[in-house]
């Protein structure tokens, strides 16, 4: 290795910035996880935005959780300023900042850390000592885990994807999702399914009837189906459950009680959406319906059990992250697919 490159363990505190949505985070824990497989005497933090926070707090890896409120207390140039302090007063020595964000590129600036490295198609992008080129043909977990190939060890890098994330729900969390199953006749050991129907983009969502559809078959085979979803999606998860007969747990569940839940889980059925990546931060199996977006785009599920759904239309893909509407007006990507589809790819994951 030339002698220009940094030792990854030169470094005794190293950061992690990922300031994106609830999906993002859970897609940059395996990166933290390989810091702690590599470098195990380091302290390790995760900058998240407040949102994120608790999913942050429940990786093992994480030793330190730093929350930069950019839309709210810590908004503008004084909050950027307060949030490179924290990192400052912390000890960051090296950042590592998948964020592409014209956001995370000033922090990285105000922190001035001995290394940084960012990604080639950053905002700003000179801001960083190394710049990895963004891997189109890889999975966003791949990506991420190429933050640590500018390093001396010469890690092979695209080996640590298969690492497991070690995750820590809350007592508090395993026993109120255990409780609230038995009140719902639920009990522990019985097999059921999570179903996760909503999404920030519209036309990302399998439609609700199709949704009560499938619930309606698997508890006709005996399997009972709990829905989840944000605060916003509480209105979409009641429609499914009332029209189904379905368990609706929606807007009751807080980062670390969701993560229990879908631990407890046979498997999970949702959009392309954040749901994927926590079902699969705690091992269980995922069917994944791909819409406007496709799994190319390197968000798909990569557990070997789980698997993606989709159609083969020449107008896919339309968006890289959905939109508000079907710009053709027919929606074929995701009403083409039947709930008997959905339901045979889930029973092999139910025995």
């Amino acid at each position: 290795m030339p002698p220009s490159l940094p030792r990854l363990s030169e470094f005794s505190r190293i950061a992690v910035l990922q300031t994106a949505y609830l999906g993002d985070v859970a897609l940059v824990l395996p990166l933290m996880e390989a810091l702690r497989q590599l470098h195990p005497a380091a302290q390790r933090a995760l900058v998240v935005i407040p949102a994120t926070a608790s999913l942050a707090a429940c990786a093992e890896a994480v030793d330190e959780v730093i929350v930069y409120d950019k839309h709210g207390n810590d908004a503008g140039l004084q909050g950027l300023r307060h949030c490179a302090q924290r990192l400052r007063h912390w000890g960051a020595e090296l950042l590592l900042v998948p964020h592409r964000s014209l956001r995370t590129a000033l922090l990285t600036l105000l922190v001035a850390p001995r290394y940084s490295v960012g990604s080639a198609r950053s905002a700003l992008p000179w801001v960083y000592r190394a710049r990895i080129p963004y891997g189109w043909h890889l999975h966003e977990v791949e990506r991420n885990l190429a933050f640590l190939s500018p390093f001396a060890e010469g890690v092979e890098w695209r080996a640590l994807a298969t690492l497991p994330v070690k995750m820590r729900p809350t007592p508090e969390a395993d026993s109120w999702v255990e409780q609230r199953l038995r009140e719902r006749g639920i009990e522990s050991g019985r097999g059921f399914v999570v179903v996760a129907p909503g999404s920030v983009w519209a036309t990302k969502r399998w439609s609700p009837a199709r949704y009560a559809q499938l619930a309606q078959l698997l508890g006709a085979e005996g399997y009972p189906v709990v829905v989840v979803g944000s605060p916003a999606e509480v209105a979409l998860c009641r429609a499914i459950a009332d029209r189904s007969g379905a368990i609706c747990l929606s807007g009751e569940l807080d980062i670390p009680r969701l993560l229990a839940l879908l631990r407890r889980a046979r498997c999970v059925v949702c959009n392309d959406s954040a749901p994927v990546h926590l079902a699969e931060l705690v091992g269980t199996p995922v069917v994944a319906l791909f819409g406007p977006t496709i799994p190319q785009f390197g968000f798909a599920p990569r557990l070997p059990r789980s698997s993606v759904l989709e159609r083969a239309l020449p107008c896919r893909p339309c968006s890289l992250h959905g939109g508000r509407r079907c710009p053709l007006r027919h929606h074929a990507c995701l009403d083409g697919i039947e709930p008997v589809e959905v339901l045979r790819q889930i029973r092999p994951l139910l025995r």
